[in-house]
């Protein structure tokens, strides 16, 4: 099946959350099938500076107004289940990194001979 998008924005400067909004219609060519994803961007702040986290998620709605009135509630499920689904990863990644074992090709050139005995 073909489909055509359309992107709507919404500006709300006053909406500490989400203050601006982005929707796609997503519509079959024939009309039969439509759908909503909204779209936002979480600033993660991390050692290297901020990083753009993008959140995309359907939302069930007949209308793209009615998609809008529907966002924030479903941006807020999607965001918490993403900054949750994020932590999980760190906290997996941190367990690697300490029970890793450390070969000595690991080591960088200069601590390679630290085993040996020297005369």
């Amino acid at each position: 099946m073909i489909y055509k998008r359309e992107e709507f924005f919404e500006e709300q400067p006053e909406d500490q959350k989400f203050p601006v909004k982005q929707v796609e219609q997503i519509t079959s060519l024939d009309g039969s099938v439509k759908k909503f994803v909204g779209r936002v961007t979480l600033g993660i702040q991390t050692p290297m500076g901020v990083t753009s986290l993008p959140v995309s998620f359907e939302i069930e709605a007949a209308s793209v107004q009615e998609a809008f009135a529907k966002f924030s509630q479903r941006a807020e499920t999607e965001v918490e289940a993403a900054k949750a689904e994020l932590q999980d990863e760190l906290t997996e990644m941190r367990r690697r990194s300490q029970s890793r074992i450390v070969t000595p090709g690991d080591l960088p050139p200069d601590m390679g001979n630290l085993g040996k005995l020297k005369l």
